[in-house]
């Protein structure tokens, strides 16, 4: 398993530096004290919603609905979306034959693919390490966590974002905002 940690650093300087103020941090926990929830400050423009959900106990977050599925895509319809390399070689790879492209995709090809490139959980991975969060770190004045990990089973591989706690959840809407990323975390899904 492939695992990225990154926390966000408490800073007077805030956010020149790419820093949580001191101050939002302790609002932050005091808000979850008393109410038991994030406190998640709208962006002003959101144009992207992160879901923020817990699953067989970890806490993970996915760029669009978490329960979202791939879509039916034949063959021809992944490979010049997704892998156009192997529209080419589609006859020696696959060992079909070229009308078999307008044939459906191979289910479990297709959500592998979606576990690891293109389903919601991979586009959170993909979108949030693009971003300035904060440091990959473990300093004494670092709060909170993010890990982007990637991991396989004898069945799958996938990629996703893993947050250690609500107060991170409100650390990272922060940050968002202080980015002008135009994401807004929607919290509380459970499965």
């Amino acid at each position: 398993m492939s695992v990225t940690r990154r926390q966000f650093l408490l800073s007077t300087a805030g956010a020149s530096i790419g820093a949580i103020v001191p101050d939002f941090y302790f609002r932050a926990l005091q808000f979850f004290e008393q109410f038991g929830e994030p406190l998640l400050e709208l962006p002003n423009t959101p144009t992207m919603e992160l879901f923020a959900y817990s699953i067989f106990d970890e806490c993970e977050l996915s760029l669009g609905h978490p329960e979202e599925e791939p879509p039916k895509l034949t063959f021809r319809e992944f490979f010049t979306r997704y892998e156009p390399w192997m529209l080419e070689t589609f006859e020696e790879d696959w060992g079909r034959e070229l009308a078999d492209l307008d044939e459906l995709m191979d289910e479990g090809y297709l959500w592998d693919h979606w576990f690891l490139k293109s389903g919601p959980s991979a586009r959170a991975h993909s979108h949030l390490q693009n971003l300035d969060l904060g440091p990959v770190l473990s300093d004494p004045n670092a709060v909170g966590g993010l890990e982007f990990f990637e991991d396989s089973n004898i069945v799958s591989y996938w990629r996703g974002v893993r947050y250690e706690d609500e107060v991170t959840l409100s650390l990272l809407q922060w940050r968002l905002n202080d980015l002008g990323a135009g994401i807004r975390i929607v919290p509380a899904l459970a499965y």
